[in-house]
């Protein structure tokens, strides 16, 4: 009899379920969105409760569909949005809406603990910056404002809150990635730091366990028969388990709305001097770090020249587009469009288009957005390599490594092989290594020996490379550097 495992996908704007067998092949996926709530400017939240329903019913109706009954089942994996948080009491209810990861409602108070000198001690405990996108403060925030007792309350990013509901409350646990995205853990002992804990003033929570990747984290029992729960990771890590990246500076760039470059920086925790994020990348026996750079806009300025210049109407028609320009085009876009990622860290910088000439057209621009990405791209593996790593190839994924001209771009840009995912959406597919990992029918040796991409590119001598620094020139005239 055929044996599956199912991938719970729980991202920003949508939940998915997808079915994989036993060699892990996509078989079958359903995906549901829930709204999105933006009560002010710089707020957005979600519903607990409607995300959990859109969880439930994409997994049943996938169950249902391919006559998948849970005896089926070998294991769950799950990944998810990281850094939303919610609380809820010991009966399940939920303090108010969950606040999301793109929020900005706690930026005054992140400046107000960086007055007081507290950004040093966070960083060498987090490996992250003191900022609204983490956890702690967002919790902190719906405490104060509903002057409860923490006590009293279950704190929880998603994966948390889907394993609870999943395990009907018996389960209280978290992973180590998603643990280490709440500017709560020690990512060098692996635990809930105290002092973090009474900087944020959130001393008296209730915290999840912090469990490696691979691990028991329950057993479901609400679609029809017991299924065990095997594997969990944030959505990057899970990419970069799904990119197969295991080993020390392997790298993984998922291109979707923005692009999260991911690097394996080995068992020993690397601290960046470039301004990038030290985080966990995976823990399946002893914890593996990584670095991780963000860019806020990707696949989004495809979508910018879409639904407000009008340039095309499928995204997709973007790549033959920038095949028309002419290909020493004059014309650059800083895409800071809600400011700049890593390595800058500008939130106060917004777009710009340099060098338009009346030669210019919509092919130029278009051209511009796709060297845009792959110039950002570039920055943050100068990075990684300023930090020490020594960045033989890069491993993508998301709706951009459809592009083939994108693809080849990028790797002239980066002058490295650029490898795409046998699968656009590899953050399922992690979470489903994990169930097999967890669930002890497979080992991360193999898959490391199994991973073959489904593309290859090798950089050649046709792109001018000087465009790279013309390009780099603007921006420094933008943010002022």
């Amino acid at each position: 009899m055929s044996k599956f495992f199912i991938s719970i996908d729980q991202g920003t704007t949508s939940s998915r379920a997808v079915l994989y067998n036993s060699s892990f092949d996509q078989l079958s996926q359903e995906q549901k969105e829930f709204k999105q709530y933006y009560p002010a400017e710089g707020l957005v939240e979600h519903d607990p409760e409607e995300i959990w329903r859109s969880v439930f019913e994409t997994t049943k109706s996938l169950m249902a569909k391919n006559e998948v009954k849970s005896e089926d089942i070998i294991s769950i994996g799950i990944t998810n949005q990281r850094e939303t948080i919610m609380l809820w009491d010991n009966k399940g209810k939920v303090l108010d809406k969950a606040i999301v990861w793109q929020d900005r409602r706690t930026a005054k108070y992140c400046e107000e603990l960086k007055a007081k000198g507290l950004e040093k001690i966070i960083t060498e405990k987090t490996g992250l910056l003191l900022d609204p996108y983490f956890s702690a403060s967002k919790a902190r925030w719906l405490i104060n404002k509903h002057k409860v007792d923490p006590k009293k309350y279950f704190f929880g990013t998603i994966d948390t809150f889907l394993v609870w509901k999943l395990t009907q409350g018996k389960t209280f646990k978290t992973d180590i990635t998603n643990a280490s995205r709440t500017s709560l853990l020690n990512i060098d002992l692996g635990i809930w730091d105290k002092e973090l804990l009474d900087i944020f003033e959130l001393r008296g929570l209730n915290l999840p366990e912090v469990t490696k990747n691979a691990s028991d984290f329950g057993t479901t029992k609400i679609f029809g028969g017991k299924i065990r729960i095997s594997g969990v990771a944030g959505d990057q890590q899970a990419s970069l388990i799904g990119q197969g990246c295991f080993s020390q500076g392997q790298v993984k760039s998922t291109f979707g709305t923005g692009c999260f470059l991911m690097a394996n920086s080995g068992n020993e925790r690397q601290n960046s001097s470039n301004r990038l994020l030290s985080t966990v990348g995976y823990q399946i026996k002893d914890i593996c770090y990584a670095l991780e750079g963000s860019i806020f806009m990707a696949g989004a300025n495809f979508q910018w020249l879409r639904d407000r210049m009008n340039f095309f109407k499928e995204v997709s028609e973007s790549e033959s587009l920038a095949k028309k320009a002419n290909q020493s085009s004059s014309v650059f876009l800083i895409p800071a469009f809600v400011g700049l990622g890593a390595p800058h860290w500008e939130p106060d910088a917004r777009g710009a288009i340099f060098g338009l000439t009346r030669d210019s057209g919509k092919a130029e621009i278009s051209l511009a957005a796709h060297e845009a990405v792959a110039f950002q791209t570039k920055e943050i593996i100068s990075s990684f390599e300023g930090d020490g790593l020594k960045v033989e190839e890069l491993r993508i994924d998301g709706g951009l490594s459809n592009n083939l001209f994108f693809n080849q771009l990028l790797s002239n840009v980066i002058q490295l092989e650029v490898l795409c995912s046998k699968t656009v959406e590899s953050t399922a597919l992690g979470a489903a290594f994990l169930a097999g990992i967890g669930s002890g029918e497979v080992s991360l040796e193999d898959i490391s020996n199994n991973w073959i991409p489904r593309a290859q590119y090798e950089p050649n001598d046709d792109y001018d490379f000087k465009r790279y620094d013309i390009w780099r020139g603007y921006l420094e005239k933008l943010i002022g550097k």
